[in-house]
């Protein structure tokens, strides 16, 4: 299934074209023929190691978890299984872009435009932590934005199986513009986590860009884990101090100073809107 071509089908689903790929797989549009519905499929690119038999089943397993969540801020998954040795992940399709697209096509949005897209993204993270599942991946690749408006959380809960584009001769995996500062010095991902992602997110919504680029992936590293973030009203004069100190707080090195749960994070996000 890692070929250039689409395949003609992926377990029952017949391969209608493909919409994209990147480094953790392909993604298809796809029909079920049992259930006349359009489905989105991922195929996921395992790295080649021994346990890769014992990874795949964790995955899977994984995916199981991750199918009973349902909640209208994250896309729903609907099947999980297995093709030429390689796995691949059955969500619904969501027609819309990606919040990576329309970052990238609008720049910065206003505060209110990025507070609102960061609450739902936080009500449905929300949601997930209380059943036990972290993220691991957020990123505004991974959020779409369908064609109410809504945000809609991909990939939820499967990612740290994903990791597999390797940017050292040290072995990190993944990217790391997203990830939080412990994650990248000790490989600890936890709800905290997920914050300071969506504290990134919102970040780069306000300005347009993410803070942490650089000019190498060491920078990179180095911005996230031991230098603090300025303001993200430095780049754009309509964020006040109280937004101000919400972002800086999600982005704090260390997670105990972060917001203690998405909870804690929406009602700070929704007192700024709505201030008593």
């Amino acid at each position: 299934m890692t070929q250039s071509i689409a395949p003609e089908s992926i377990g029952r689903f017949h391969v209608l074209k493909t919409l994209g790929k990147g480094a953790q797989g392909t993604v298809y549009l796809a029909k079920d023929p049992h259930l006349q519905r359009r489905v989105a499929i991922k195929t996921l690119l395992l790295d080649v190691v021994n346990n890769r038999d014992k990874e795949i089943k964790v995955l899977l397993d994984e995916a199981r978890i991750v199918s009973q969540m349902q909640h209208p801020n994250i896309a729903t998954l609907y099947d999980a299984g297995e093709q030429n040795g390689e796995p691949y992940l059955v969500f619904e399709y969501v027609e819309g872009m990606t919040l990576a697209q329309l970052i990238k096509i609008k720049g910065a949005s206003s505060p209110v435009k990025a507070v609102d897209i960061t609450m739902q993204i936080l009500e449905g993270i929300s949601y997930a932590h209380q059943k036990q599942v972290v993220h691991r991946d957020l990123k505004p690749a991974n959020i779409m934005i369908d064609a109410n408006q809504v945000p809609r959380i991909m990939d939820f809960g499967i990612a740290r199986n994903l990791l597999v584009d390797k940017a050292d001769e040290g072995g990190f995996e993944g990217t790391p513009l997203y990830m939080a500062p412990e994650y990248i010095s000790g490989g600890v991902a936890s709800p905290r986590s997920d914050i300071f992602s969506v504290g990134l997110m919102l970040y780069e919504m306000l300005i347009g860009r993410n803070p942490a680029r650089g000019n190498s992936f060491n920078e990179v590293l180095d911005k996230i884990v031991n230098q603090a973030f300025k303001p993200p009203s430095h780049a754009n004069s309509e964020v006040d101090a109280r937004l101000d100190g919400i972002v800086l707080k999600a982005l704090a090195k260390d997670p105990k100073e972060r917001y203690a749960n998405a909870e804690s994070m929406f009602q700070a996000l929704e007192i700024y809107l709505k201030p008593v």
